[in-house]
């Protein structure tokens, strides 16, 4: 049975509207001895760094990537359930993710430079493509990472830091790339891996309201 580790980056706090889903989480993972780890108040990609290494850092980049076979990121204004956990855990792709919604979906279809210059953004996958797309898994560019699931060999197959920020030139414009984002493109890059949407895995994203 494969082996996995929950990683939660969270700002200062998790909201209290979602303290029982976490109660729930934990005590799941207990019963299924799945470790939990957590940061707190750190950047994206420093505290998506300290979780992928359980704070090894530079000096043991390996520590967690030698002990499982896959880390769940979760974002602490996620919205989920036990189901949801077990549909993620369930699916065989190295890199998948479930998708949510912050105003359109954190999703690119395609790395396309063409379409960024003409609009101003990359083309991302709408929702009425992914319920269309019941029961399927839908490769894309980059995903958000805020309900994915990683196999450790993605990060034994990069160098640390596995998450940065990084600027592209596309055209004449300079874009600064989130830390998930250039992590999906490296993974590209030098594995051949792209992460894969479950279409069937629609998760919630608090803001103000759950949408």
């Amino acid at each position: 049975m494969d082996k996995i580790a929950i990683c939660i980056p969270t700002h200062t706090s998790i909201s209290a509207l979602l303290f029982d889903q976490w109660i729930g989480l934990s005590a799941w993972c207990a019963n299924n001895n799945i470790p939990i780890i957590t940061i707190a108040n750190r950047t994206h990609n420093d505290a998506r760094n300290w979780l992928a290494t359980a704070g090894g850092g530079f000096e043991t980049p390996n520590q967690l990537i030698d002990q499982v076979d896959y880390i769940l990121w979760i974002d602490s204004d996620q919205v989920f359930t036990l189901k949801d956990i077990q549909t993620i855990i369930n699916c065989k792709d190295k890199f998948c993710t479930g998708w949510y919604l912050k105003g359109k979906t954190p999703m690119v279809a395609r790395w396309d430079e063409e379409t960024f210059l003409k609009t101003g953004q990359m083309a991302f996958l709408s929702k009425g493509e992914l319920e269309q797309s019941k029961g399927k898994l839908i490769e894309v560019s980059y995903c958000g990472f805020g309900f994915t699931k990683t196999h450790t060999d993605l990060f034994k197959g990069l160098t640390y830091p596995f998450f940065r920020n990084e600027v592209v030139q596309l055209g004449d414009y300079q874009e600064n790339v989130s830390e998930d984002a250039t992590f999906c493109l490296y993974v590209d890059q030098y594995l051949d891996i792209k992460p894969k949407v479950i279409s069937d895995l629609k998760v919630g994203h608090l803001k103000e309201t759950v949408i």
